[in-house]
């Protein structure tokens, strides 16, 4: 079981909103700052991460938390999607409605 214990709104590149959980089972551990990420019509969420510069100068991104078997953290990741929306939902929280450019404008505009 999962906690949402907060939910932020974003508006940085992809990332539409953070996340934070407890999950009870695990000695009620929480995680912080997921990212929740919106590509076109696609969402998923992303373990927060930083860079550290390799020995030949490029970076490397990296996870400050995570399983060792990669399918279990698309398990965790992959079962937020209902949580949040139930949190959203329960705290008002609403997508960004979409701008419509193929409409045209009425003509009770403001200037």
């Amino acid at each position: 079981m999962i906690i949402v214990l907060h939910y932020e709104k974003a508006n940085k590149n992809k990332v539409i909103g953070y996340v934070d959980i407890k999950v009870p089972k695990w000695n009620n551990m929480i995680i912080r700052k997921i990212a929740h990420v919106q590509s076109g019509d696609r969402k998923w969420f992303n373990f927060p991460s930083f860079s550290r510069d390799r020995a030949d100068g490029s970076k490397e991104y990296l996870k400050y938390w995570q399983f060792e078997l990669e399918s279990h953290n698309g398990q965790l990741l992959e079962s937020l999607a209902d949580k949040v929306k139930e949190y959203c939902d329960k705290h008002n929280i609403r997508d960004s409605a979409p701008l419509e450019f193929d409409k045209t404008f009425s003509n009770d505009l403001p200037f």
